[in-house]
């Protein structure tokens, strides 16, 4: 197989189960409602759980997340190519970052109503800091024009950002060998520290490919603010 196959085949994988989500999340927020929602559900259950405003910091949050996901996909496949791509990819690239601030700082106050105790909930407050943190690394170094370590640091941005499609995933999987709460924990971690070792790997080819031959097979994604 070759290597333009296999990342037709990734592009296509990623794609594929974004749009999925897409799909879950306007239909159960959307159209049925959040109480609908299996991990709402389990907090009604409790008394002292109020609704609202959680309710409304929740949209919030599957809103500005759902923007920077879309965002960041389209910055990682596409290449940015003359003047006017390259003024679009700017504008996009500052409406990620901003949108990955405002989600992030949100998902604080949504973490300390996380379910699975307070290891679940330190997992969201590491996932929240490391977040905003590699994206300002990422804007950082395209601000000084390090296109190089811009990228690096998108890969890491764009894995944190992925991790509520991969919580999506890990939870009803972990699910299927353990009760909610024990699972809920297992996902709060796995969801974003899977994608992080996976980001790592593409920086690590990056820069073994970057000591020889430039590697094509690679995405290229710059969510550039300038």
């Amino acid at each position: 197989m070759s290597k333009l196959s296999k990342r037709t085949i990734a592009v296509l994988a990623v794609l594929s189960v974004t749009f999925i989500i897409f799909g879950y999340a306007f239909l159960q927020y959307g159209i049925f409602g959040a109480k609908q929602a299996a991990l709402v559900d389990f907090k009604l259950k409790n008394p002292d759980f109020h609704y609202r405003p959680w309710v409304y910091i929740l949209y919030t949050h599957i809103i500005t997340g759902c923007i920077a996901l879309g965002i960041g996909l389209y910055q990682l496949l596409r290449r940015p190519q003359g003047a006017k791509r390259t003024s679009l990819h700017r504008m996009l690239g500052k409406l990620y970052a901003y949108s990955i601030l405002i989600s992030a700082i949100v998902n604080i106050y949504l973490s300390l109503y996380a379910s699975g105790g307070w290891l679940a909930r330190t997992a969201f407050f590491t996932l929240d800091f490391l977040w905003i943190l590699t994206t300002f690394k990422a804007v950082q170094f395209a601000r000084r024009k390090q296109l190089e370590s811009h990228i690096r640091w998108m890969y890491r941005s764009y894995a944190l950002t992925f991790a509520g499609v991969s919580l999506r995933i890990v939870l009803p999987l972990s699910m299927m060998v353990s009760e909610f709460e024990p699972a809920y924990r297992f996902s709060a971690w796995s969801c974003w520290m899977v994608n992080l070792i996976v980001a790592e790997w593409i920086v690590y080819r990056r820069r073994r490919g970057s000591r020889g031959t430039h590697n094509p097979s690679l995405p290229q994604p710059t969510v550039g603010i300038q």
